[in-house]
């Protein structure tokens, strides 16, 4: 039998770049007052500051943004010193927290949040640099008669365009709003749609393995009567598959790049640093971009293959 299997190391809450700068209150809200959580999933934020000579004219501090599949259409930020806006081009030498707003692509809302120890150095300008990885999440509404009921479906993309075949990747659970204890059932259910009595609710997408899951929470969702709703969750992900010729392969395991060296005596799998597992001779993966380490299980042998970049959209093959 063949089986995917997803483990997620990934957590939003706690994003640090190597210039010892944190990212907090990082809020995903669409302008229809739903508000996207997410629980154990791939996002991820990196962020490193540049220094070059100020030139006349030029601002002390610029962002620089790159965001990894179809995420945002703009961004913009401001500055503040305790607990002050300052006006980015008088900003003087010190050190500053930015909050960054960008408007998302996917349905109108913005991504939120904020960058600490964004420093100013004297005669220099700063570049803030971003990148920005999330899941995009669609919702359109067409009305038409559904007998009073408000009707749902789930899809979810490893990138756009790529459908994910997993029949039990992103179905829909419902709560009432900030009561997630006990789900409502809805009136009809049949794989990822149905049919549900209008109202709010906090609707939940449950993605990856059974053990590891992965929780996408659109909060405060409100339903109409004789609208339907249809759910895209786009990973903006990449897919690895085993592209060698031996048959012997049953498996293979993504890990952070760094992995195959740090690892002392004969390779093996290790659970605990685990991104992706991917059981069975022809199956391709979704997995989030980076740079992999990935192991090889061969007849219950083990073979490293490292440095394996794996990009948004893109097809990373093992060999």
């Amino acid at each position: 039998m063949k089986k995917i299997i997803i483990f997620l190391i990934f957590n939003a809450a706690m994003i640090i770049s190597l210039q010892a700068q944190s990212v907090s209150n990082y809020t995903c809200k669409m302008d229809n007052g739903i508000t996207v959580r997410m629980e154990h999933c791939w996002n991820h934020v990196w962020v490193s500051q540049a220094y070059e000579a100020l030139k006349s004219g030029d601002p002390p501090v610029t962002l620089s943004v790159r965001p990894l599949g179809e995420l945002i259409l703009n961004s913009a930020f401001k500055l503040y010193g305790s607990g002050k806006e300052i006006k980015v081009q008088g900003a003087k030498p010190g050190t500053y927290a930015m909050k960054v707003t960008f408007k998302l692509s996917g349905k109108p809302g913005t991504i939120n949040f904020d960058i600490d120890n964004v420093v100013v150095k004297p005669q220099s300008k700063t570049t803030v640099s971003i990148v920005l990885y999330d899941y995009q999440i669609s919702i359109d509404e067409v009305s038409g008669n559904q007998n009073g009921q408000s009707s749902f479906s789930s899809k979810v993309e490893r990138y756009k365009g790529n459908t994910e075949q997993n029949a039990t990747c992103g179905v829909p659970s419902f709560y009432n709003v900030g009561k997630h204890d006990v789900p409502v059932t809805p009136n009809e259910l049949k794989g990822k749609s149905g049919k549900i009595k209008p109202g709010s609710y906090d609707v939940l997408l449950t993605l990856g393995a059974p053990g590891s899951p992965q929780k996408i929470w659109l909060e405060n969702f409100v339903m109409k009567p004789d609208i339907s709703y249809s759910i895209t969750t786009n990973l903006n992900a990449g897919v690895v598959e085993y592209a060698g010729i031996n048959r012997d392969v049953k498996a293979i395991y993504m890990y952070p790049a760094g992995t195959a060296d740090k690892q002392k005596g004969s390779a093996a799998p290790d659970k605990n640093l685990e991104v992706v597992k991917c059981e069975g001779a022809g199956i391709t993966v979704p997995c989030p971009p980076g740079t992999y380490d990935v192991l090889i299980n061969i007849a219950n042998k083990y073979e490293w293959r490292k440095g394996i970049v794996v990009k948004t959209g893109g097809r990373a093959q093992v060999k």
